[in-house]
């Protein structure tokens, strides 16, 4: 039996938490060429240019975190729930929402426009009208005007957050796409800690510009992208399907393979690139309908959808948007102490979002997720307790600390899926249906952030502690579709990926795709291998 045939069956006995290992034609797989660095990166010329490029991109989640922690912080601040009238419910949640709005209607042209015109382009446009929801936020003279701005806001930012992350995982060098992923995702936690820091500072101005200010602070990170997008390479796999295979081999060459012609590993990435493509363009992978026409897209598809409300709503919406609900539902009603701890909250975030983005390729992708989960599930469980101790008794000062306490540890737990999910859907998408599939990921996760907009502040003011198991059973369920669901991609190409939910065998297989029957029993390297839909 051929050795490729070989290694195909033996990845359907493969514990879901192992990674998953392919080879390409020649047995070789990405592990395998990747040269041995003897230096930190920095000490690579082509590496340490292309990383503080990359900036352009990874920086981009700082917008969302943020916005978020502001947000937090306004309704904090008596002078801006003064000027818009104290807003309470769904028109609270209409400020919230506004920028989910944006995202919707941005999803509509982020992934034509991304596969028009490249990764690199559509970062400057996004920057660009996220600016001018900026300077409308920070002008706005009555709430019709913010929640328009936050439209905006939401618009550009959306295009911005479609491309930056597949520009990442196709242009980063392969030995560290999913830690430069990571850290996008975790630049998240730093755009929360600068925002609730500067509401603090802020705090203690007189008038309007103790809000106008905070909004006006958000455009720096999106007019540094702008800036910086000008000068980044564009993706080679997007250069090489638009037949500029000679700019792709040079960025790879100059980036890549520190400028050596003949690196072993730019010869593999061009062959892997040109390959998958071609393989693609014959399968004509262009429509949408191909999401659904083998039991292979029907698997990604799935995991696509699930991913945007999965990482959304394990109860860390509440948190990022109303905490000042939370905290005077527990008796923690000073102004300075609310601020103070919504910049704890965005520290204790940024931490652990660059710690566990280190580990993505050392843990893999199914434990962060699933260790995740039990960590934020256990920590709600005490948080309910809690609350419900809390509204048997006179307010406890040293009850909602330790629901503060337990908030924290939340948040250490939300961060181990939180920076690696963008890596995780370009690594499931083949390559002409990555663009769709950020787009149809923006849409879970703007329809799971609308729900919470609008029903958290009303919840949280109607039940108190009693809306915490709503998001208990949330969890459970997030975990149960992970663990059954999302398979290991751990120490693999995209390209490798892809080959595997292409070409393993599955006991829900139809004769239209490749594969091997699902109850297919052979003899490998001295092993009886059978597929999981075959009998013992």
């Amino acid at each position: 039996m051929p050795t490729i045939q070989k290694i195909q069956l033996k990845m359907t006995l493969v514990n879901r938490i192992s990674p998953v290992r392919v080879a390409n034609e020649e047995g070789l797989m990405l592990n395998d060429i990747i040269p041995a660095r003897h230096k930190l990166w920095w000490h690579y010329p082509g590496l340490r240019t292309l990383n503080l490029l990359l900036l352009c991109a990874v920086v981009t989640d700082i917008t969302n975190g943020y916005d978020g922690s502001m947000l937090n912080g306004l309704q904090i601040l008596p002078e801006w729930r003064s000027f818009f009238q104290h807003p309470t419910g769904s028109r609270l949640g209409s400020i919230t929402n506004g920028v989910r709005y944006g995202q919707l209607g941005a999803l509509f042209i982020a992934a034509p426009l991304i596969q028009r015109l490249g990764r690199k382009k559509p970062i400057a446009i996004g920057s660009a009208i996220l600016l001018v929801g900026v300077v409308l936020q920070v002008a706005a003279q009555n709430y019709a005007t913010f929640v328009a701005s936050r439209f905006l806001i939401g618009f550009g930012n959306t295009i911005q957050t479609t491309a930056c992350p597949i520009l990442i995982s196709e242009l980063s060098h392969p030995s560290q796409r999913t830690q430069m992923v990571g850290i996008m995702n975790s630049t998240g936690s730093f755009g929360q800690l600068m925002a609730a820091w500067i509401t603090f500072g802020t705090a203690s101005i007189v008038g309007s510009w103790s809000w106008r200010l905070p909004s006006a602070l958000q455009a720096v990170s999106s007019l540094f992208q702008m800036i910086l997008s000008i000068w980044v390479p564009e993706s080679p796999r997007w250069l090489v399907e638009h037949n500029r295979t000679s700019e792709a081999r040079q960025i790879l060459q100059k980036y890549h393979a520190e400028g050596d012609s003949a690196s072993p590993l730019l010869q593999f990435e061009m062959k892997e690139i040109a390959r998958t493509i071609e393989e693609e363009k014959i399968q004509a992978v262009t429509s949408w309908k191909e999401w659904i026409r083998t039991h292979a897209n029907r698997h990604r598809l799935f995991i696509v959808v699930t991913a945007g409300f999965i990482i959304q709503w394990c109860g860390n919406a509440v948190l990022s948007n109303y905490l000042h609900l939370i905290l005077v539902n527990i008796g923690i009603k000073s102004n300075r102490t609310q601020l103070l701890i919504n910049c704890g909250i965005a520290l204790n975030g940024m931490f652990w979002g660059n710690f566990f983005s280190m580990f993505v390729n050392r843990m893999g992708r199914r434990p962060l997720f699933l260790i995740g989960m039990t960590g934020m599930c256990f920590a709600l469980i005490v948080i309910t307790i809690l609350g419900s101790f809390q509204a048997r008794e006179t307010f406890s000062s040293a009850l909602g600390f330790s629901a503060v306490a337990m908030w924290f540890v939340f948040g250490a737990f939300y961060k181990m899926p939180a920076p690696m999910v963008n890596s995780y859907i370009a690594e499931v998408a083949p390559y002409n249906l990555r663009a769709k599939a950020f787009v149809i990921f923006g849409f879970g996760d703007a329809l799971a952030n609308l729900f919470s907009g609008y029903v958290n502040p009303i919840a949280l003011a109607a039940i108190g502690w009693k809306y915490w198991p709503v998001w208990v059973f949330v969890l459970v369920s997030n975990f149960t579709i992970i663990y059954f669901f999302y398979p290991e991609t751990k120490n693999l190409a995209l390209e490798e990926v892809s080959r595997v939910f292409d070409r393993v065998p599955s006991e829900n297989s139809d004769g239209g795709e490749t594969g091997s029957d699902s109850n297919e029993k052979s003899s490998v390297d001295g092993e009886e291998i059978r597929s999981p839909g075959s009998k013992v």
